[in-house]
C-alpha cells in the first residue's frame, strides 16, 4: 500500500516552489553540490514512501553521515562533464593501436572535437573516481549502513577490477592516444552499466549528505517510527523550517484520542501550527529529519490537509461547496486507505456562522469515531468547542494572546484547553480602515459642495 498525498496538501505545505521570491520546503532542505543531486533531491520529495524498511534504511544513511560528521566534496562540472561524455552519439573507440593512432592523427586538426569530448570525460571521471576512492578509504569510518556500504562495494568493485587498475592508477596528468581508446572502450562499451550505476550512487550521496548538513544547521531531528494498532503521534520541540526564530511547541496524544481540536484568535499561530505538524507528517514519510527535536509516529498510509482552499469557477462551485466537496473527498480516501493524517484548518469558513457551527460540530463528532486516523481540526468558533469539551476521544489545544492597550501581543505558544479570545475587531480597527473612509466621504462631500 502506497502512501498518498495530493496536490492541494502539496501547495498548503509549500512543499516545492510556486513562484520567484517564495520560500520552498525543498529549497530549505537543498544545498546539494550537483545538478544531478538536485534533481534526485526533488525526486525524493515527491514520492512519500509507506514501507518502513525503506523508510529506515534512508533515515539510517542520513543520520550515520551527520553522526560521522562525514562529506564528500564533489564537483558540478566534473559530474556534468562524464554524463556528457556517457551520452555521447560519437562510437566507441576501438582498443588496438592502430585505430588508437589514426583516431588520434585525424581528429587532431578538428577545433572541437568528440575526440577532445572524450578525452575530458575519461580525465574528470579518474578524478571522480579516485575522489570516491579516497572518501571509502577513511579509517575513521565505522562499519557503513545500508545505501552506503552498497556503493562502497561498487567503488571497491572498480578499485579491484583488473581492466580499471590501470586507469584509476595512472600516473600521468594526460592520457596519451592509445589510453584513450582502451579506456573509452571500457567505461562506453564494457563497463558503461558499472559507470552509470557509480554516478546513481553520486547523487544519492549528495543528497543525503545535503540533508545531513541541514540536520546539523538547523538542529533537526530524526523520526522514530513505532508498530501500534493505536496511531498516536508524540511530537517535541517543532517548529516551521521556513520561520525565522520560530517558537517551538509540543504535541502528544493520549490512549483515547484520535483529533486535537484547536482554538485561537486570528493571528495567533493556529495555520503556522497546522502546516508545522503537516510537515513532520510528510518528512518523516520520505525518510527526512523533521523539524523538530523528537518525533514517535506510526506508520500512515495517506496525508491530507486543508488550509488554503478557494472557491472553483471553472467548475461553478462556491467556497463552502469547496469545502463540503474537499471533507467528502478525504472521508472517501480515509475509506480506503485506512490510516490517514487529516488537517483542515478554520473548517467551513465559507458559508455564515450558524452553518459553519453546526457543520463544523457535526463533522468533528463524525471524525472522533474513526479512531484509525488522526485528526487535527482548528476553528476561531470557539463555542464548537464548548460542545465537544466532554468527549474522550478530543484533545484540546489553544493560542494565548491577549491585548496591550488596543494592540493584540502574541507568544505563539501552544497550550492545553479552549481560547476565549475574540480579537478580530481589534486587529480591523487598528487598521484605522474607517477612518480612511470617512476621509473618501468627506473628500466627496467637499468636492460635491465645490461644484
Amino acid at each position: 500500500m502506497r502512501f498518498d498525498t495530493d496536490r492541494q496538501t502539496l501547495l498548503d505545505l509549500n512543499i516545492f516552489p510556486k513562484e520567484r521570491g517564495i520560500k520552498s520546503v525543498f529549497e530549505y532542505y537543498n544545498q546539494t553540490q550537483t545538478k544531478g543531486g538536485k534533481d534526485l533531491l526533488l525526486s525524493i520529495m515527491s514520492v512519500p514512501l509507506n514501507d518502513l524498511t525503506e523508510i529506515n534504511n534512508r533515515i539510517c544513511s542520513i543520520k550515520f553521515l551527520h553522526d560521522n560528521n562525514l562529506y564528500c566534496e564533489l564537483e558540478r562540472k566534473d559530474l556534468d562533464a562524464i554524463e556528457y561524455y556517457l551520452k555521447l552519439d560519437q562510437a566507441v573507440l576501438k582498443d588496438n593501436i592502430i585505430d588508437s593512432l589514426y583516431t588520434y592523427l585525424s581528429d587532431r586538426v578538428k577545433t572541437k572535437t568528440d575526440y577532445y569530448l572524450i578525452s575530458r570525460g575519461l580525465k574528470c571521471l579518474y578524478k571522480h573516481v579516485r575522489n570516491l576512492i579516497d572518501f571509502f578509504e577513511n579509517d575513521d569510518i565505522p562499519e557503513l549502513p545500508g545505501f552506503l556500504a552498497e556503493f562502497k562495494s561498487e567503488v571497491d568493485r572498480i578499485k579491484y577490477h583488473p581492466d580499471f587498475n590501470s586507469f584509476i592508477n595512472k600516473d600521468r596528468k594526460k592520457l596519451n592516444f592509445r589510453q584513450i581508446n582502451r579506456f573509452d572502450y571500457l567505461i562506453r562499451k564494457s563497463e558503461k552499466e558499472t559507470i552509470v550505476k557509480i554516478l546513481e550512487f553520486t547523487y544519492i550521496l549528495d543528497s543525503y549528505i545535503s540533508l545531513a548538513t541541514i540536520t546539523k544547521e538547523k538542529e533537526l531531528g530524526f523520526p522514530t517510527f513505532i508498530e501500534t494498532s493505536n496511531p498516536k503521534i508524540k511530537i517535541e520541540g517543532f517548529f516551521h523550517p521556513l520561520i525565522e526564530n520560530p517558537v517551538k511547541n509540543d504535541i502528544n496524544f493520549s490512549n483515547d484520542e484520535n483529533l486535537c481540536f484547536v482554538s485561537g484568535a486570528n493571528m495567533a499561530g493556529k495555520s503556522t501550527f497546522l502546516k508545522s505538524i503537516g510537515l513532520c507528517v510528510y518528512l518523516s514519510h520520505i525518510g527526512f529529519p523533521v523539524p523538530a527535536r523528537t518525533m514517535v509516529t506510526p506508520l500512515f498510509h495517506g496525508l491530507y490537509t486543508t488550509i488554503n482552499i478557494s472557491d472553483n469557477i471553472s467548475k461553478g462551485y462556491s467556497h463552502y461547496y469547496s469545502e463540503v466537496k474537499r471533507v467528502k473527498d478525504i472521508t472517501l480516501l480515509i475509506k480506503e486507505r485506512k490510516r490517514v493524517f487529516v488537517i483542515f484548518d478554520e473548517l467551513f469558513r465559507g458559508t455564515n456562522v450558524k452553518d459553519a457551527f453546526d457543520a463544523t460540530l457535526m463533522i468533528t463528532q463524525g471524525f472522533t469515531r474513526i479512531k484509525n486516523s488522526v485528526f487535527f481540526i482548528s476553528t476561531h468558533i470557539v463555542e464548537v468547542g464548548k460542545e465537544l469539551k466532554e468527549s474522550d476521544s478530543i484533545c484540546f489545544k489553544c493560542f494565548e494572546s491577549k491585548l496591550h492597550g488596543e494592540q493584540p501581543i502574541y507568544n505563539y505558544k501552544l497550550k492545553d484547553g479552549i481560547s476565549s479570545e475574540r480579537l478580530g475587531l481589534t486587529i480591523l480597527k487598528n487598521e484605522q480602515i474607517l477612518e480612511i473612509i470617512d476621509e473618501i466621504a468627506e473628500n466627496e462631500r467637499n468636492s460635491d459642495a465645490n461644484t
